[in-house]
């Protein structure tokens, strides 16, 4: 059986539209787009459990991604720079440094992308 991956899109712009359009046919990719005028969108992420956020980082209104990111860790927020046709992907791991010795060996972790 396979895995189902919810995709949240946040935005109304077209470019969001278009993505949406392009990801619904993919398989294993539960695809809802959010409307970025909602009063709380935090809300309708956390009742929609994705896990991955795509959105543009520089939309006024995507502010709450940041936060959201370290509130629930294993989600990932993917940024479309529309701009430079570059993507930037910020994923939570989390680790127990209690010390200096524990957080260089964070440093020197390797951070692989999860498939």
């Amino acid at each position: 059986m396979e895995e189902l991956r919810t995709v949240v899109l946040y935005g109304n712009s077209l470019y969001v539209a278009g993505l949406e359009a392009c990801l619904k046919g993919k398989p294993g990719l539960d695809v809802v787009r959010v409307d970025a005028t909602l009063p709380d969108p935090g809300q309708r992420l956390k009742d929609l459990c994705p896990d991955v956020i795509i959105l543009d980082l520089a939309a006024p209104d995507s502010e709450f991604a940041i936060p959201f990111l370290r509130k629930y860790p294993g989600l990932s927020v993917i940024d479309l720079d529309i701009a430079s046709d570059t993507v930037v992907v910020f994923s939570t791991q989390q680790y127990t440094a209690l010390s200096a010795n524990d957080l260089a060996q964070v440093i020197w972790t390797p951070i692989r992308p999860q498939n």
